[in-house]
């Protein structure tokens, strides 16, 4: 029995060299033929872009200004008034719709005096002079472009309302545009 165990032994232990040696020889093979066993891959990419645009510039270049009042009698300054009209400046990127919104205070103030303001009224125009201005509404607000130079203007006119009792004084109040692409 011992001898068939060494016979039996010796079968398997051929048998498993075979297997290693023809390991052995396709391993070899595909080294020197430069096979190699990977996955197979592919790839693209893109490109991220910004544009960076021109900052817009707000420039409040003149006050509204309703000169002198009396008492009892309401004060128009129309928005087409190049003089006495409030009027800002913007400038920003060439041919670019904004849209402005406006913060409109309901009284002036003089010390504990006030002085109603009842109605608002606007012109923007792609030029200093007000040729081809559109008037709007301040309280709703309006969304025009810039010229292709950059630039808008706006005026902005109000009517006051001074009581037959108002107090003598300077009467002021802020008027605040909003501009955003």
């Amino acid at each position: 029995m011992a001898l068939q165990l060494i016979k039996s032994s010796t079968q398997n232990i051929g048998v498993r060299m075979r297997s290693i040696t023809k390991l052995s020889l396709v391993v070899a093979a595909l080294v020197l033929t430069g096979t190699t066993l990977q996955a197979q891959t592919n790839n693209a990419s893109i490109t991220a872009t910004a544009t960076v645009q021109t900052p817009i510039n707000v420039v409040g270049a003149q006050q509204l200004s309703f000169g002198n009042v009396f008492p009892g009698v309401n004060k128009t300054v129309v928005a087409m008034d190049l003089a006495n009209a409030g009027r800002f400046d913007i400038s920003g990127q060439a041919s670019t719709q904004v849209t402005l919104s406006f913060t409109l205070p309901a009284t002036l103030g003089s010390g504990g005096n006030t002085m109603p303001i009842v109605s608002y009224a606007g012109v923007h125009a792609q030029n200093s002079t007000q040729t081809g201005g559109i008037g709007f509404p301040p309280s709703v607000g309006v969304s025009p472009s810039l010229n292709a130079s950059g630039q808008l203007w706006v005026w902005i006119g109000a009517q006051v309302q001074p009581a037959t009792n108002q107090a003598a004084g300077v009467y002021t109040g802020s008027i605040v545009m909003t501009v955003v692409y």
